[in-house]
């Protein structure tokens, strides 16, 4: 009998706003038909400045975020000096690059502040780096773009990009079985950082 791959979900999305920017995910750990928790962490603070969001296997989501944090740590002892975001996103990009026969099965969105300003990027499971001002990864993310894309501003507050994540995930949780349970949102801002979680209503 053939090995049959069962998908799992998720719905990611982050976005520039006027200060700072905005890593989003929801909750919900789930392999085909089968809901393994409620409470599965999507959104990672890696840095004080750099944080990652990612959608797939939940394992592999908690490895990529170690190995990068690591790795980030490595870069500015042997560089003495701070890691941009464009660095920390290459970096990640070749760990998955490095493991392409064998690849992390998640996609994933990193994004921060640094002295060039606000970034974000998203990369598929084996590297391919893309700049954008928003995005939206995961099971869910044709409804959570459906959203962003009619509202969204790169002049927005933080209020109200905060307000269109949640919108954006809530609507992708309602229509996506295998995305629910909550929203964890990671901030960048220029002033703070700062990890919420907004239960869906």
């Amino acid at each position: 009998m053939p090995y049959e791959f069962e998908f799992t979900g998720a719905t990611i999305v982050g976005m520039i706003y006027s200060d700072g920017v905005i890593l989003a995910g929801e909750k919900r750990v789930a392999i085909g038909n089968f809901l393994l928790s409620k409470a599965g962490k999507k959104v990672f603070k890696v840095l004080d400045n750099i944080g990652i969001a990612s959608a797939g296997i939940l394992a592999d989501m908690q490895a990529i975020s170690k190995i990068l944090a690591a790795d980030i740590r490595l870069y500015e002892l042997e560089n003495k000096r701070q890691a941009s975001v464009k660095t920390a996103a290459k970096l990640l990009a070749n760990i998955l690059y490095s493991r392409k026969y064998f690849p992390f099965l998640a996609s994933t969105i990193i994004g921060g502040i640094d002295k060039n300003g606000k970034h974000l990027f998203s990369l598929d499971p084996i590297g391919s780096l893309i700049e954008d001002k928003y995005v939206a990864l995961g099971s869910g993310s044709e409804l959570a773009l459906s959203v962003i894309e009619g509202e969204y501003n790169e002049k927005m507050s933080y209020e109200e990009a905060k307000n269109l994540a949640y919108k954006a995930i809530k609507l992708a949780c309602g229509r996506d079985v295998l995305s629910g349970d909550g929203v964890d949102m990671l901030i960048i801002d220029s002033s703070f950082t700062n990890e919420i979680f907004i239960p869906l209503k």
